[in-house]
């Protein structure tokens, strides 16, 4: 009799040490998974304020350009340079990662949408041919776009102006517009 007490004390004991063990390891689990959470919205906070300052420093560039642009339309006309050769084209619209459309995340100039949080990127789509990427370009009535990107069926005098999603490409829908090239 004594000797299944002492069994079932050294088997009580066994159990219980086994039961500390898988607790004290399933503590060291959750302090390792909380430090390791802590450095990720450590690193994450440290992203979002370095893209802040990116969407910061666009929009002020883009109001400084937009500025600029003013003043040089003005100042080309009160000196006789002022170029308003505006060209016919087709206008089109697309959005990014839609594989129907054959898009993804990267333009042909290597810009991965994904790594910016900025919306309406002023982006179009060229034919290289007859409008260089890395171009800027006037729109009429839209504004200015970067040409970063190319298409399949952009050929000849065809824009595709890159929006955010596919529903807002397809309700602009297509539109002959005239357009220059600025620079």
């Amino acid at each position: 009799m004594k000797r299944n007490k002492l069994t079932i004390l050294i088997l009580i004991a066994v159990i219980f040490t086994l039961i500390m063990i898988i607790l004290i390891r399933e503590n060291q689990y959750n302090v390792n998974m909380a430090d390791y959470l802590s450095r990720e919205v450590q690193q994450e906070n440290i992203r979002l304020k370095l893209l802040s300052g990116f969407v910061d420093n666009y929009n002020e560039l883009q109001d400084e350009y937009l500025e600029l642009n003013s003043k040089y339309d003005e100042l080309a006309k009160d000196f006789g340079y002022y170029d308003d050769s505006w060209e016919e084209f087709i206008i089109t619209g697309y959005s990014a990662n839609d594989p129907q459309q054959g898009t993804n995340n990267i333009v042909a100039t290597t810009f991965n949408l994904d790594l910016t949080r900025v919306k309406n990127l002023p982006i179009i789509a060229t034919d290289p041919d007859v409008i260089p990427l890395y171009s800027i370009v006037e729109i009429k009535d839209l504004g200015a776009f970067i040409s970063l990107d190319t298409g399949g069926a952009i050929k000849g005098n065809r824009i595709d102006i890159l929006f955010n999603t596919k529903k807002e490409a397809l309700l602009f829908g297509k539109q002959q517009m005239e357009v220059r090239v600025i620079d």
